[in-house]
Order: structure tokens, then C-alpha cells, then sequence
């Protein structure tokens, strides 16, 4: 019944070699549980010569995935799971000691609890930071919640398998899946939040959220969580943060010289509630106007 099966995807290149050792060997050393690693390989950046050596390590279950896709590895990986429960770890974090039977413990006790979420640590620059912050939001109104934080880290999450099935992973969103599958799965079944921090995220300045693409899809994220049944108090919130999304947007392609989009994006933003607020922006986007960042 403590059986888990732990899914590490991995593009298994040598830059990431030390960090994907630390990740095995924190899902190894957890107590009181069973451990099943799937490391799913993919792409074809890997380094063949840690690649064998990944294989021939003793207990892992390691699969390859052609195409370099981090969402279609946690689809490829999820349909791989054996065991009652699973979650998932990225090759540079790591769980914490006890991780695992913490949050399984929630999900023993509640049959009716479809996952269990915890706290964790995102560490930048030598530093550890609590990773949510709202802890009395999430436990009192989780969908609430996530219209100020995303309470649930890639690796801050155990799912019972017989509830969350592979559906729930499209293996197609890049940016902002984390995101997605908390309101999908919250809509769905009921969830545990465990307060103690389970987990340690290393967090780098050249991160995915930090990029041109991920602020470009969080629109499109947000127009699919926009579609799922949600409480109207909820939806509109959701609406709001897309208007603010479109706006932020629109200070990016601002500040790259970019004014049609940048048009573009701030009329959108208008079109949302509470838009009247960047009304006083358009003064900005005239190109005889100082292009100095818009606070």
C-alpha cells in the first residue's frame, strides 16, 4: 500500500548528470515507503556514455522518449506508473527526508483525497524560501489560491493513480502545466495540503519562467483554465489576471522596441475588467514618447 512510483524526466546531458544523481538519490533514501523510479530519457542531447551508466544503475527504471518534449516525458512517464501513488521529480530538485511518507500519510487516512500537496523550498543564490506562501488560502479555498500563487511545484504533488489518471497530463503544455493541472485537478477531487516543506527547487536566473516564451504562453494558459467549470467569483478573478497578463506583455514588447504588438496587447488588456487601469499606459506606446519601464 506505501508503494510510489517516482517519475524523473531527464534529457540526461552531462551539464545535468550531477544534479540528476542528487535527485535519484533523494527519492532512494526516503523511509517508510516503497520507491519505484522511472527516469524517462528524452531527446537526443543525451550524453550515450551517462546514458549506459543510467541504465545500468541498480533499481531504475529507465525508458527513452525520441522527441525532446518535457510534458510528453511526464505523459510517457505517468502511463508507466505501477504502483497505488506517483509523483514527479525534475533532474535538478530534490525531496527533503520523509518527503513521500508525509504526504502519503494524508492519503492513507482519506480514501476520498485524490493527491496531497506540501510545501517546499525554492532555492536562489545560496538561499532556501518557502515556496507557498498563503498556506491559510490554500487549505481554506484552494481554486481561490491560485489566483495569487500556484501552490503546486512540479515536485510538490502525490497523486493516488486510481483518481488521476494520464488524461489529466495533455503532454502539449510547455508553460505554466503545474498550473493548469491544479485547477483541473481541484475541480475534480478533493486535495490535502501538508504544511511542512517536502521539497528543495534550485531556482537559476536562466529559468523557463524567466523567458520571452513562457510570459507569451502564460495568455494562452490562462484562456485554457478560462474554459474549465469554475466558480464565476473565480472566473472573474482569472479574468483580471489576463487583462493584467496582456499588459505585461505589452511592456515587453514596449521595452524591445516593439509598439504594434505592444498596441496590440495593451488594447486587449483593455478589454478585461479592471482594464481602465492601464488606460493612462497608451502614452507610453507613442514612439515620440521616453520608452522608460511603465511601473
Amino acid at each position: 500500500m506505501n508503494r510510489i512510483s517516482i517519475i524523473i524526466p531527464t534529457t540526461c546531458e552531462a551539464v545535468r548528470w550531477a544534479s540528476l544523481q542528487r535527485a535519484i538519490a533523494s527519492v532512494t533514501a526516503q523511509e517508510q515507503v516503497e520507491v519505484e523510479v522511472i527516469v524517462v530519457v528524452n531527446g537526443k542531447r543525451f550524453d550515450p556514455t551517462l546514458f549506459e551508466a543510467l541504465r545500468g544503475t541498480p533499481d531504475l527504471r529507465v525508458v527513452y522518449q525520441d522527441e525532446g518534449s518535457l510534458p510528453l516525458a511526464i505523459r510517457f512517464g505517468r502511463s508507466l506508473v505501477t504502483a497505488p501513488f506517483f509523483a514527479f521529480l525534475d533532474d535538478d530538485d530534490e525531496y527533503l527526508p520523509g518527503a513521500l511518507w508525509l504526504r502519503l500519510q494524508p492519503l492513507l487516512a482519506d480514501e476520498s483525497a485524490g493527491f496531497s500537496v506540501s510545501n517546499g523550498y525554492s532555492h536562489t543564490g545560496g538561499h532556501d524560501e518557502q515556496a507557498v506562501i498563503n498556506i491559510g488560502a490554500v487549505h481554506k479555498d484552494p481554486l481561490g489560491a491560485l489566483l495569487v500563487e500556484n501552490w503546486l511545484a512540479s515536485c510538490g504533488g502525490l497523486y493516488r493513480s486510481a483518481k488521476v489518471s494520464v488524461d489529466f497530463f495533455d503532454g502539449e503544455t510547455r508553460y505554466l502545466e503545474w498550473t493548469l493541472l491544479a485547477y483541473k485537478l481541484t475541480l475534480s477531487m478533493k486535495m490535502v495540503f501538508v504544511d511542512t516543506p517536502t521539497y528543495r527547487i534550485h531556482d537559476s536566473p536562466n529559468s523557463l519562467s524567466k523567458s520571452d516564451a513562457y510570459c507569451e504562453a502564460e495568455i494562452a494558459v490562462l484562456n485554457l483554465i478560462l474554459n474549465l467549470e469554475l466558480p464565476v467569483a473565480v472566473k472573474y478573478g482569472l479574468r483580471i489576471k489576463t487583462g493584467r497578463a496582456y499588459h505585461s506583455l505589452s511592456n515587453h514588447y514596449r521595452r524591445k522596441g516593439n509598439l504594434r504588438r505592444a498596441w496590440r496587447c495593451h488594447l486587449m488588456s483593455l478589454r478585461y475588467p479592471e482594464g481602465f487601469r492601464y488606460l493612462t499606459y497608451s502614452g507610453r506606446l507613442l514612439p515620440f514618447m521616453p520608452r522608460q519601464q511603465h511601473k
